[in-house]
């Protein structure tokens, strides 16, 4: 404003006062130049501006893993213990690098992951799931096996097969379901189920709420590749209702529905008083004055035991139970 009204004020005057005129029009020649070369400089400035907050923007910026002001590619757990030889390990055991050759797991999208499960397309997967079926992730949830992590790991033996998975030390490690024969719990693959009870044993397995037994080591009795906690001499024809009859006569079973007595099952229960001892040597005496037997110490009468037999003819009286053929009385 001030350069247009010297300009006006010089035109004005130029006639009545020439040398003012003169000085007028040099005062506003060099105010347009004073202002053009400070339009100049703010336009510089505010490019320069521009230009700095563009170039910190970039340089923050990470597409992958940012770890104390730089970006890094590559972040795999190690632990406290891992090697991170070409890259930044980090206080909580995080290896930070730019290098693909130091993932020493698998590489995916990426991204290196320590373990690589497959889980198929329906399989749980807390981490990052491939369209293939697998699961990424930095952490083994289930079974850990040379940087794999499986869902299953089950008994095997020195000699037992292993399908569909990686033996080893006796172990099944495998991604599908248990084998035949074999019962799943928590994940985990057991050879045997033993039903024991609330006050059973089970040293050597997984208790469940429903008080069974999930081991592969069988101290109890097998037979037909089953583990059973009682085998009880029947016979024949012996009740056997809640096992397996053998063709020798036993019984094996998960449940015992005659006497029971320090996890053992027996058919017959005799007292014997402080001073009595058991009929046979097969008998069990317990503190309590009675001998157990897995097998009819004296007389057997339709499938059941008894201490006394007497003949009573057909018109005879019988405590007990009066055979028809042989007009015997058994009792107890």
């Amino acid at each position: 404003m001030q350069c247009i009204v010297c300009t006006v004020m010089a035109n004005g005057k130029a006639v009545s006062d020439p040398p003012r005129a003169r000085r007028l029009g040099n005062i506003s020649s060099r105010l347009s130049i004073a202002g053009i070369v400070l339009s100049l400089i703010t336009v510089i400035s505010v490019v320069s501006l521009l230009s700095i907050r563009a170039s910190h923007k970039t340089a923050n910026s990470c597409s992958y893993y940012s770890y104390k002001g730089s970006c890094y590619r590559y972040k795999t757990y190690i632990g406290s213990s891992g090697s991170c030889a070409k890259g930044v390990k980090s206080a909580i055991g995080y290896c930070y690098s730019n290098h693909s050759s130091s993932c020493p797991y698998y590489e995916y999208s990426g991204s290196c992951f320590k373990y690589r499960t497959y889980v198929g397309r329906s399989g749980k997967c807390t981490s990052v799931r491939s369209p293939i079926g697998y699961c990424y992730s930095m952490y083994c949830l289930d079974y850990d096996y040379s940087y794999t992590c499986y869902r299953f790991k089950f008994s095997v033996g020195s000699s037992g097969y292993c399908s569909n998975g990686i033996k080893y030390k006796g172990y099944c490690y495998s991604n599908y379901n248990c084998p035949d024969n074999h019962y799943l719990f928590h994940g985990t693959c057991y050879k045997y189920k033993t039903y024991v009870g609330s006050s059973g044993s089970c040293v050597s397995g997984v208790r469940s709420a429903n008080n069974f037994c999930y081991h592969n080591n069988c101290s109890y009795y097998i037979y037909q590749g089953e583990c059973y906690k009682y085998r009880t001499h029947v016979g024949s024809y012996g009740s056997c209702l809640y096992g397996i009859r053998s063709s020798g006569g036993y019984c094996y079973s998960t449940y015992c529905d005659m006497y029971k007595y320090n996890d053992s099952c027996y058919i017959y229960k005799e007292f014997v008083g402080p001073s009595g001892t058991c009929t046979t040597s097969a008998g069990v005496r317990s503190p309590d004055l009675h001998c157990y037997y897995t097998s009819c110490p004296k007389y057997t009468y339709e499938n059941r035991c008894y201490k006394y037999r007497e003949h009573v003819g057909l018109s005879g009286s019988c405590i007990g139970v009066r055979s028809a053929l042989s007009h015997y009385c058994y009792y107890n």
